[in-house]
């Protein structure tokens, strides 16, 4: 599994299939009963997000997805019959919401439809040649950017698209959901799971056939914690979380000596204030394998964790091109407790990661700050055990936290992608993970590590003023790896950290 841009996935020219819900699934979603829980803190924010952009007529690409490819046989009988299995088996799937009582200030309405009405069946997309002038994976990039916008929004059933490319020996299978079902984690283990059961429909198929029955009745499959009852627990522990409570004060502490704002990208991306710009994904790799094995010495040697490695050297770069002394970031955090490390939704909080980083620190002194932002890291883990929501709340109560810098905070996330449970599997090895593109005024880092790599991926305004700030980032960001793992007194380190930051800026050679 990588994550990267949509329009890096390639799958060979063939027919198209979509899933729809049947038209049973559909009547009775459209009628399904209320739910009087509340959504989740981020459901909520996108859900008036939603709202706000639907009234003004503003185009709506919050969603994510996720692509890959299989090989063998297509059948989408089967392969309905596994979304459907999967679909009754995330409860967060089986929603949608009223967000009309947003516009006026109200709370979105859930409605949630009953897992015995959920069928899907597989329908062929009416054969369509590329416009002149266009590859079929122009084709396809449009395709599923079209697909995505009509059927991934959060006011409507079903808020995503599964669908396949099927050639002679194998398939590409995509699949787009609103982000108010769904976070990286979801994604990352959506398509495995369908690939495991639709492999079991597959299997019961033939098992049948030999019995002389066309019909495939797998063991029903297990069930996951409830997205619904996750987002009551959350707002049952804000509401008990009170104002003093030491999560809170963390967030109150690094706010407060930050100016009263949040963080932002490390360079100014020349956008004015509320300006946004379409985006444009980018992407760098700062480890290779042998820089990993290097990497995982040096933080077992300070006794810390490779998490703490990845922000040390963002914190590093930062502070090298900001001039400051301390570093405050925030990070995304998983809240999959026992019951919902499968779970599909959004299972993710935010946490303030901050520390100061010794005078003159630059590339040479890694080893200095690395056991410091890991125990950084470990206060920001503690943080994250109550909404991020309730920290939000005091402060803007109590003027601690400038209302303004609410509107487009960087965010790190970082993710290992060689521990999710579908690891090993066809569907995940193959697969790409990718965002809307939308719009965007930051440049947050999303710093992913597998097999072979530690890279990072960013969203970043498309314009020259925006681009050639990433531009230098990056270089800088690679150059702070290249040194931490370089060897001591090796000959030409110095130069080879050079030759990276005019590499990633275009002023020097290009390997």
């Amino acid at each position: 599994m990588i994550l990267g841009a949509m329009g890096t996935w390639t799958a060979l020219p063939g027919r198209v299939v979509h899933l729809r819900p049947t038209p049973e699934a559909l009547a009775a979603a459209q009628a399904a009963p209320v739910d009087p829980g509340p959504p989740s803190f981020l459901q909520g924010d996108h859900l008036r997000a939603y709202a706000a952009r639907r009234a003004s007529g503003g185009t709506h690409r919050a969603w994510t997805g996720t692509a890959t490819h299989l090989d063998g046989p297509f059948d989408g009988a089967a392969l309905a019959r596994a979304l459907t299995q999967f679909v009754r088996r995330h409860e967060g799937l089986r929603t949608w919401f009223d967000v009309d009582p947003c516009t006026d200030g109200g709370a979105p309405v859930r409605h949630l439809v009953p897992a015995d009405v959920v069928g899907f069946t597989a329908e062929p997309v009416p054969a369509l040649s590329p416009a002149p002038g266009l590859s079929w994976d122009e084709w396809v990039t449009g395709h599923l950017t079209a697909t995505f916008d009509a059927a991934c929004r959060p006011d409507s059933w079903a808020p995503f698209a599964l669908g396949a490319v099927v050639t002679d020996d194998g398939f590409g299978l995509f699949w787009g959901c609103d982000h108010a079902f769904t976070d990286g984690g979801s994604q990352l283990m959506v398509l495995s799971e369908i690939e495991e059961l639709y492999a079991a429909e597959l299997a019961g198929s033939d098992a049948d056939a030999a019995r002389g029955s066309s019909l495939s009745r797998p063991e029903p499959p297990p069930t996951v914690g409830s997205f619904l009852a996750h987002a009551s627990a959350e707002h049952e522990l804000a509401a008990a979380t009170p104002p003093d409570a030491p999560q809170i004060q963390a967030w109150s502490a690094a706010v407060t000596a930050h100016a009263g704002k949040l963080p932002q990208f490390a360079l100014d991306l020349g956008l004015p204030p509320g300006e946004t710009a379409p985006v444009k994904i980018r992407s760098a790799t700062l480890l290779d394998a042998a820089g990993l094995a290097r990497m995982d010495e040096l933080a077992a040697a300070h006794g810390a964790r490779f998490t703490g490695a990845v922000f040390a050297g963002i914190a590093l770069t930062d502070t090298r091109l900001t001039g400051a002394d301390t570093w405050f970031g925030v990070t995304v955090v998983g809240t999959r407790g026992p019951g919902f490390e499968t779970a599909q939704g959004w299972l993710c909080n935010f946490a303030p990661v901050t520390f100061p980083v010794p005078d003159g620190a630059g590339p040479a002194p890694f080893d200095a700050v690395l056991p410091v932002a890991d125990a950084a890291f470990r206060q920001a883990r503690k943080a994250a055990e109550v909404p991020v929501h309730a920290a939000l709340g005091v402060m803007l109560a109590g003027g601690v936290l400038d209302p303004a810098s609410l509107g487009s905070p960087q965010l790190i996330s970082y993710l290992d992608l060689r521990r999710f449970p579908g690891v090993g599997r066809p569907a995940y090895d193959n697969g790409l993970h990718f965002t809307g593109e939308g719009r965007t005024a930051n440049a947050s880092l999303w710093v992913n590590r597998d097999h072979e790599r530690l890279y990072v991926v960013t969203q970043t305004p498309d314009t020259p003023a925006a681009q050639a700030a990433v531009d230098r980032y990056l270089a800088e960001l690679r150059a702070t790896f290249a040194a931490a793992v370089a060897a001591p007194g090796a000959p030409g380190a110095g130069d080879a950290v050079r030759d990276e930051r005019l590499e990633a800026t275009g002023a020097g050679p290009v390997g």
